[in-house]
């Protein structure tokens, strides 16, 4: 969940003592799956008649009432996502509504619905960060990729209007083989709104990309992923920061650093996610544990996930593998890519060896 960036230490310390109890601190509640794009990688966007056939939209009573039963369990960051959050009817009463319970609050949105209204609206009660999606550098992306002509330029307005207002805003996304070619302009896009740039270059096989050839799937091959990572991590550090990191890095490879083959992320130990149909669920992309909290109540569904995550074990060969820290794998990332928590993900093998050749390339040019 995207709030850890914007913590500091007081709240990362906070954090860190909540995982070790195994307290729930970190949530995030997806309001519901409809979204005005349609990207193709999308594994929540759902038509009106999908959602209609699987449930319904909570109602804001219901999600005031558990948020209150949350705030009793000790939840302060909340992150409130979609689909499209702000197509939630309910959107700004809820959010008030949180808010005044004492929740830090953060949004993930497309921005493309956010005019001088909505921007008012959050300049008055400021979130803790608005994260705004950048699917390419031009509308191309958003016609190929999002299916949605004009959202390049509705997004990028969004965060000028935030920022006009004080509003503190963050580009995120996702890098595909649609996209890739665009990596250094939304970069540079970063830089001329003065906004923090965070692209994951690694993605998940999507729901409705399962049993199609590979070759038509929308993300990079493992390789193509390391490097497209590599590009963003040195342009978002700057060089004294990048060249700290590269010599960190693979010094903890060096090292034969391991790790446990339980969960150790946040993740079912201090943090969950709700969706739209009232799952309670340890990581937004796993369907299982998974408590209807609604029906049981928030203690009692944490303390079951919570338990039942900590069931879960890696494979014995990833936790002594010395690429670990350079690995991304975890339990949602070894079930999509096997099939099975203690599967061996060969992507993300071809990802971490990538890794390691970009950065001794990286060490070496360094010492030039």
């Amino acid at each position: 969940m995207d709030t850890m960036e914007a913590m500091n230490g007081v709240e990362r310390a906070l954090i860190a003592r909540a995982r070790e109890q195994k307290e729930p601190v970190n949530g995030s509640i997806e309001l519901l799956p409809l979204c005005n794009m349609n990207c193709d990688m999308c594994y929540v966007r759902m038509s009106r008649e999908e959602m209609a056939r699987l449930g319904r939209l909570r109602t804001l009573e219901e999600w005031t009432a558990l948020g209150r039963q949350m705030a009793d369990a000790g939840v302060l960051f909340l992150l409130l996502t979609g689909g499209e959050p702000l197509l939630y009817p309910d959107f700004k009463e809820l959010y008030l509504a949180l808010k005044a319970m004492g929740m830090i609050l953060t949004i993930n949105t497309n921005g493309t619905l956010i005019d001088e209204e909505w921007a008012d609206f959050f300049g008055r009660h400021k979130p803790r960060r608005v994260n705004i999606t950048l699917y390419g550098g031009d509308d191309r992306a958003y016609e190929e990729l999002c299916h949605y002509p004009g959202g390049f330029e509705k997004a990028v307005n969004a965060v000028r209007l935030l920022r006009e207002r004080g509003v503190d805003v963050k580009i995120g996304g996702s890098v595909t083989r649609s996209n890739l070619p665009d990596l250094e302009r939304i970069l540079a896009i970063g830089r001329e709104l003065d906004v923090p740039v965070r692209m994951d270059s690694y993605m998940m096989p999507a729901v409705r990309e399962r049993g199609r050839p590979f070759n038509e799937q929308s993300r990079l091959l493992p390789e193509q992923a390391a490097g497209a990572r590599i590009t963003a991590l040195r342009q978002e550090m700057g060089p004294e920061l990048w060249e700290k990191y590269v010599t960190e890095s693979l010094r903890r490879v060096r090292a034969g650093e391991t790790s446990s083959r339980k969960v150790t992320c946040m993740g079912g130990n201090c943090s969950f996610t709700v969706n739209w149909q009232g799952e309670l669920r340890s990581c937004v992309v796993l369907a299982e544990p998974s408590v209807p909290v609604f029906e049981r109540g928030f203690a009692a569904a944490w303390a079951e996930v919570s338990a039942r995550t900590a069931e879960i074990l890696l494979n014995e060969k990833c936790a002594v593998c010395r690429l670990r820290t350079l690995c991304r794998t975890c339990a949602a990332s070894a079930l999509l890519e096997t099939g099975s928590y203690d599967g061996l993900p060969e992507y993300m093998c071809r990802f971490a060896e990538e890794s390691l050749r970009l950065l001794e390339k990286e060490e070496i040019n360094n010492q030039q």
